[in-house]
């Protein structure tokens, strides 16, 4: 099975705020034992990345079947501090904006998938360009910087 393969992997996500990338490390986090995430972060206009995550990612009520599995809020908040790192960056940004630390945390990660995206149908041209068009070169670009090969799927 599949989930087998990825247990004890470390896998970085994109787009993890999304629709999708939510419903994606929920998946992750429920069916992969033991696996790391290491969630890419846009920094919001008023929020830190930690802030994002904890409020467009795991408050979500897509989580309630693990908090219900694991025995409630705080279990669950631990079990998210255990498996899941958050590092700001932002694939519309050469070199995706990564620090130092988030550079190394993506060079040791085993996948990366990309889902990062701009789905409105009127965003500016320009913006939908740098992410959705350019995005996946970045990363791609950011990678080969690295000198690193993980396997990279991209949404």
């Amino acid at each position: 099975m599949i989930a087998d393969d990825l247990a004890g992997k470390r896998i970085a996500v994109t787009g993890s705020t999304g629709f999708l990338g939510t419903a994606l490390v929920e998946r992750l986090i429920r069916s992969v034992p033991d696996c790391e995430l290491v969630l890419l972060i846009r920094k919001g206009r008023m929020r830190t990345v930690e802030q994002r995550a904890q409020r467009e990612i795991f408050k979500n009520n897509c989580f309630d079947r693990i908090r219900e599995q694991v025995g409630g809020k705080a279990p669950f908040d631990e079990l998210v501090a255990r498996r899941v790192t958050v590092i700001e960056g932002d694939v519309g940004t050469d070199g995706l904006g990564l620090t130092a630390e988030g550079r190394a945390l993506l060079a040791g990660c085993d996948i990366v998938i990309h889902s990062a995206a701009t789905v409105s149908f009127d965003s500016p041209i320009d913006l939908a360009v740098e992410v959705n068009l350019l995005g996946p070169t970045r990363i791609a670009q950011t990678l080969q910087d690295l000198e690193v090969t993980p396997h990279l799927v991209a949404v």
